[in-house]
């Protein structure tokens, strides 16, 4: 598992109360099926290259976090999602360090039922490949803490 660049503190306490840093809102897919679980790998040239988590991301100003959702994942995965649903709330915040301004992450994760094989549809995009994977391989998958974190919340951990 491969977590942020920056250290993560996993605190609830609302540690960081008035620092300065920058707010990043994500939506994330967690589809979990016979296959195993929807994962994409982030491409080269962006932080943890190689790397697999959810498909989903970046909510953009005045969008809505579902429309981020299933626009994210069509261009991750190629999947039109309907009717996702919400599933939990994912909160942390990363110290500053190494040069990295700090960075509060929240990210909404939701469930939808999607089949068949993914494909990227974004051309030079955050992400260059999307595909199941077997949960009883994801310990050697190379990974973001998101996936493991959404498994936790789902109860598939």
């Amino acid at each position: 598992m491969i977590g942020a660049p920056w250290g993560a503190l996993r605190s609830r306490t609302g540690y960081g109360v008035g620092m300065s840093g920058r707010l990043r809102l994500g939506a994330y897919l967690v589809a979990v099926g016979d296959h195993g679980i929807l994962l994409a790998r982030i491409a080269a040239g962006y932080p943890r290259a190689g790397s697999w988590t959810l498909p989903g991301g970046g909510v953009e100003w005045g969008e809505h976090p579902e429309d981020a959702l299933v626009r994210e994942v069509y261009e991750e995965t190629g999947f039109h999602l309907r009717d996702p649903r919400f599933l939990a709330i994912d909160s942390q915040v990363y110290e500053a360090t190494g040069g990295h301004t700090a960075l509060h992450t929240v990210r909404l994760l939701y469930t939808a039922r999607v089949d068949g094989e993914p494909h990227v549809t974004e051309r030079e995009g955050s992400v260059d490949s999307a595909r199941w994977v077997d949960l009883a391989a994801l310990d050697r998958t190379p990974r973001l803490d998101l996936v493991d974190t959404a498994l936790g919340l789902a109860g598939m951990a």
